[in-house]
Formats: structure tokens, sequence, C-alpha cells
């Protein structure tokens, strides 16, 4: 493995700051939180809603490497580890911009969601694996949430149940402002950008052991589309072997 460029705490929502794109690999799982996962979430939230503003709590590591270097448009990352906390923030952040006055919610839209002004395939600014982009796709710029069990639309529901409805620690209702503030604020990670040089698979291979454990079928599946890595934009030559040859 090449050097590590960068290795540095950061707060959680530089990911959705400044015109950039992060991307889940096609080669990742789709997103699996569930309802355990976004509680504790929820519940960290809670805990930093009312700390001075030197608290935080940390996250975990969020590793990128860059996708590849496009002349125009936005920069664009891969996210080889921490796609599922990303995905959650991101659905967090979308429930905040439906219950905000208009103001917070333009700002988050415009802000942390959608780079502006960009090409169509360079709006979002983090895009799921492929089979759940077409559903955040509707959920960031169409504001339609599916109706599907989906965990992603299941997510929504919880945090926009828990913002409209739900207590702060001193038993009041919560406060969405706030809520929106300390997830800005408070929500830390260590974020590690690998160069070039480094091969996101065989990095991607190394952090897994830690996780579920990934099968036969996962690892073929990552090793040929790596091959493609550079050509993973929308259409591009990564998603034409997935869905042609892949995914039947």
């Amino acid at each position: 493995m090449g050097e590590i460029v960068e290795a540095s705490p950061a707060q959680v929502i530089q990911y959705f700051n400044g015109e950039k794109q992060n991307l889940i690999p096609l080669f990742q799982r789709p997103y699996s939180w569930r309802l355990p996962n976004w509680k504790t979430l929820w519940d960290d939230v809670l805990v930093q809603y009312d700390s001075d503003d030197k608290s935080a709590h940390f996250m975990g590591t969020i590793v990128s490497v860059p996708a590849r270097s496009v002349p125009v448009g936005v920069s664009k990352y891969l996210i080889i580890d921490g796609q599922q906390r990303l995905t959650t923030i991101s659905i967090l952040l979308a429930a905040l911009r439906d219950t905000l006055d208009k103001n917070s919610s333009d700002r988050i839209q415009e802000v942390y969601l959608t780079n502006r002004f960009r090409d169509p395939e360079d709006t979002l600014k983090f895009v799921p694996t492929q089979i759940d982009r077409d559903r955040y796709r509707a959920m960031i710029l169409d504001r339609t949430v599916h109706d599907d069990q989906s965990l992603m639309s299941e997510a929504y529901a919880y945090f926009k149940n828990q913002l409209l409805r739900g207590i702060d620690p001193n038993g009041d209702p919560i406060d969405c402002a706030k809520i929106l503030t300390t997830v800005e604020r408070a929500l830390q990670v260590v974020m590690i950008n690998l160069g070039d040089d480094d091969d996101p698979y065989l990095i991607f291979e190394s952090l897994n052991f830690k996780g579920e454990p990934l099968t036969q079928a996962d690892l073929v599946r990552n090793y040929i589309l790596m091959r493609f890595r550079h050509s993973m934009s929308a259409g591009g030559e990564q998603e034409r072997i997935y869905t042609r040859y892949w995914a039947p």
C-alpha cells in the first residue's frame, strides 16, 4: 500500500460541505443500518445536544480515495470505509431539511445535500451504491420518500419521527435547529484520504475483516469491478459491467 496522505480528526459535516461528491463504490454492500444503529446515532446526538462547544462525539474512521482527476466538475471521492455512517448522516440531514423553517431547509439542501448549478451527475454531494441510488436520489432531489419498507426509507421515517415527536434530555420537545447545530458541531471522525496510488480494493479487503465477513461472491465482484475504477461515473464502464454482467 502506498503512503497514507492524510489522517486527521474532522467534523463529519465536512464530507457534505464544499463542492465535492462522495461516491460509494459499486462493490460495496447496500445500506444496511437498522433501528439499533439509528437509535445509537440519535442518542449520541442527544448526549451532545446540551453540551458545551468543545465536547464532541467520535464516530470512527472514514477512509476515502480520489475517484479520478477531472479537469472540470466537482472533486469526487470513493468512500472505502464509513459508508453506513455517511449514508445515515445524509438521511438525517434530509429529515432535518423537511422539518425546519425554509431558510434552514434551503441551507441544508444547497450547502450539504446538493452541488447547485452543476451537471445532473454532479448534483448530489453523496451517491450511495447502485441498489440504493434511485431511492436516495428521490429523497434528496425530489423530496419524496418511497414507501417501500427499505432500510433507507425506514431510517428517514425514524429520524423524522424523532424530530417531530421526540423528547430532549430535559424532557422537552426536540428543538430541530439545535439538532442541526449539534450534527454540524459535535460529530467527529478520523478522516483518512488515501493517495491515487493506493488500491482501494485491497484497502477495502483489509478493512472489512473486522465487519461482517465478505462472501466469496463479494470478493470476486469487488475484484472485477475495481478493474474499472477510473470509469465509475453514471453510465461509465464500471456501471455497465455491473448492470450487464454481474447483476444478472
